[in-house]
């Protein structure tokens, strides 16, 4: 009897400690479910970039009127941050549901659909009337398209300010000319059915003309719906 009573009195400590246990794995699960950062890996050496509504004003850029400003990659997109320039990659692969999350922070509501004519299968997209579409494929982010046709209504984000004309980190977007794409990018420019197309780190695009004045009309990356 003198062995069994210390274990006898050890077991409600250890039953709480196995509730306690329980308890927590359900709420890191939770955790996780509602963090917009998991799953997008920072480069080497380059901070968090926190979007509005994380944390206080002092720990969170974005809430100190200094959100991350989205730029075009060949990778998908890049959220750069406009004081100290590091860049955090949303790159293609994303799930689909943190990819409208964090897009959504940055860029305000978007409008959301099922495209089923697609060459590589019905994509799921997102878009804003700046011109930005973001498609998914089974679920995860698969490419990008900028057109000229909203370039000239720039997007409202939560706050309601207007964002940043969209380019790529290199300055490239809708209305650059051949010369400033030429300056920066090795492309790759020939006639194709869609017209003068340009194919360069990643990037493909139109341009509205051959000369080195001709502008930038449309943009995209990855998998499209672009019919040639």
């Amino acid at each position: 009897m003198t062995q069994t009573r210390p274990i006898l009195a050890a077991l409600p400590l250890l039953a709480a400690t196995l509730l306690a246990a329980c308890q927590a794995e359900p709420e890191k699960r939770a955790e996780a479910a509602q963090d917009p950062h998991q799953g997008i890996d920072l480069p080497p050496g380059h901070p968090a970039i926190a979007l509005p509504g994380e944390g206080g004003a002092e720990s969170n850029p974005a809430a100190s009127g200094h959100p991350p400003v989205i730029s075009l990659d060949g990778e998908g997109l890049r959220l750069v941050d406009p004081k100290s320039g590091a860049t955090r990659p949303l790159a293609f692969g994303v799930d689909q549901a943190q990819l409208k999350l964090v897009a959504e922070k940055l860029k305000g509501p978007a409008k959301a659909g099922r495209n089923e004519e697609c060459g590589a299968g019905p994509l799921t997209y997102l878009s804003w009337d700046d011109g930005l579409t973001l498609y998914s494929l089974d679920g995860l982010f698969a490419g990008w398209a900028l057109d000229e046709a909203g370039a000239a209504v720039p997007a409202k984000p939560a706050k309601g300010e207007p964002a940043p004309k969209l380019t790529t980190i290199s300055g490239i977007g809708i209305g650059s000319s051949r010369a400033q794409l030429l300056d920066v990018y090795d492309a790759k420019i020939e006639q194709t059915t869609l017209g003068t197309e340009f194919n360069a780190a990643g990037l493909s695009g139109i341009l509205d003309g051959t000369g080195p004045k001709a502008k930038v009309t449309n943009l995209w990356s990855g998998v499209n719906c672009v019919f040639r």
